[in-house]
């Protein structure tokens, strides 16, 4: 009888993946990588590789390095735009399917191309792990959604929804610029920055973003939004797609500018109207860009048909991106603005 025995690499044999960007190439896929030598202080090195497929111009990394990627180290995936173009089915495979790929690695898609962020030529470096935490914004500032491995793919494969990535922009630094939107693994549209806030309202995910104000009575004010509640129905039918949206934003008094030091009781009812109908700009730009425009969504309209009225979803379904630009939507969006300036003046 036969014994064969092996062993994985050791350590020092290895070279520690931390971001992976995939361009676009005439005969395949250009990788771009960045990467720390397991047996160095950490710092980080470029490395490329093209093929065929995304696994041959990695395994390129190797064949340079005389070592085994490992890619549990890994922070982020960014994507080419002229990968999103061609679309994604030909290169997310394999984070999916390697078994030392993580499931909620980061997702972002480059305005030019990955090399561009990943190389950051003329731009301040910035290291894998601070690109990746770009990703915050979504969260910290309410303009940019944010995506991983198991997100992008569960807004491929569902029914009635489209996956979105955040874009990143490199000029003097690298920055996020809004949002794409991908049918099929496929660049459907971008959102601007304003139109994610409306997509991320419609989400009843925004908790956060500064919006400036001006009250009628001639002030200006800071509002920091703090949550957002949305909530929506489908009332239409097969031939008339219909849905009523009920938003509720809860913000706060963050700066008062023009000389006062704090507002009367009558500016707040004032405010949460202005506040209401800035969002509802917010929102109203979403829907003309993705939905009235590109027939597409990232908010998840068609699963709310198919959650309310099934027998109209298995009617229309197959043909919801034709009828999305033809939908009604009925927008309520209401403010409520905490008192805090009523019973506390901040001192100077």
């Amino acid at each position: 009888m036969l014994l064969f025995s092996g062993c994985a690499p050791e350590l020092y044999e290895r070279i520690l993946i931390s971001a992976i960007g995939v361009d676009r190439t005439d005969a395949g896929y250009r990788i771009t990588a960045r990467a720390a030598k397991a047996q160095e202080d950490g710092a980080e090195i470029c490395l490329s590789g093209e093929g065929r497929t995304v696994p041959e111009a990695l395994n390129q990394l190797a064949f340079s390095t005389g070592q085994k990627p490992l890619y549990s180290h890994n922070t982020l995936v960014i994507f080419g735009m002229g990968c999103a173009q061609d679309g994604l089915n030909g290169c997310v495979d394999f984070f999916i399917r390697h078994y030392d790929s993580r499931p909620t690695v980061k997702v972002f898609l480059s305005e030019t191309t990955a090399e561009d962020i990943l190389t950051q030529e003329g731009g301040a470096e910035l290291a894998s792990a601070q690109i990746a935490d770009l990703s915050k914004s979504a969260a910290y500032s309410g303009l940019s959604v944010d995506v991983n491995i198991i997100d992008l793919i569960n807004g491929t494969y569902s029914e009635g929804v489209f996956a979105s990535l955040p874009i990143l922009n490199m000029e003097e630094e690298i920055r996020l610029n809004g949002t794409a939107i991908l049918d099929d693994f496929r660049l459907r549209c971008m959102l601007s920055p304003e139109e994610t806030r409306g997509l991320l309202a419609l989400r009843g995910e925004l908790k956060a973003g500064e919006t400036i104000v001006s009250d009628p009575e001639g002030e200006t004010v800071s509002i920091t939004v703090r949550d957002s509640d949305c909530a929506i129905r489908f009332t239409g039918d097969a031939e008339s797609p219909r849905f009523e949206v009920a938003l509720q934003i809860e913000g706060e008094i963050s700066s008062l500018s023009g000389g006062q030091r704090r507002l009367d009781n009558e500016a707040f009812p004032r405010l949460e109207c202005v506040l209401a109908a800035r969002i509802t700009e917010n929102i109203t730009a979403y829907l003309s860009t993705a939905v009235f425009e590109s027939g597409c969504d990232a908010v998840g309209f068609g699963d709310i048909v198919r959650r309310d009225a099934p027998e109209i979803w298995r009617e229309i379904s197959e043909s919801w991106s034709q009828r999305l630009p033809e939908t009604v939507f009925d927008l309520h969006v209401s403010a409520a603005i905490a008192r805090v300036e009523e019973e506390d003046t901040p001192y100077l």
